[in-house]
């Protein structure tokens, strides 16, 4: 369940979406490069990737809730393709900065999508009163 707009819940939201996405991307790392990351590695990849998932919990704290959950969506969507390019042969050495690239940018269009909707959906409930 996704909390209410304003609700201090997203604090809890933040915290473990940060741990999810990091977690994952060690896992990704370590498929890529067969070796374990070391703790320099997690802790820059925790703060990053801490700040990533702080932006569509921004916007749903603020009330733009199929925004986060559509930049969670695009996230995944971004991840396996990201999986997929560490699996493929290497050609060039671009591969992993590519995949890194789309699953960011999925992440912005999910969130871009659910906001707009969001938006749209606030003007017309607003219109209806």
């Amino acid at each position: 369940m996704v909390p209410t707009a304003l609700s201090p819940r997203w604090l809890v939201v933040l915290v473990v979406t940060a741990a999810l996405w990091t977690g994952l991307a060690m896992l990704a790392a370590n498929f890529n490069t067969g070796q374990g990351p070391t703790l320099e590695t997690l802790r820059g990849a925790a703060l990053s990737l801490s700040l990533i998932a702080a932006v569509p919990v921004v916007f749903g704290f603020f009330g733009a809730r199929l925004g986060f959950i559509l930049a969670q969506v695009g996230l995944l969507i971004g991840y396996l393709l990201l999986l997929s390019a560490f699996a493929g042969p290497r050609t060039g050495g671009f591969e992993d900065l590519a995949a890194v690239a789309t699953f960011l940018l999925l992440g912005a269009i999910g969130l871009g999508v659910g906001t707009v909707i969001d938006i749209v959906r606030w003007f017309l409930a607003r219109r209806r009163r």
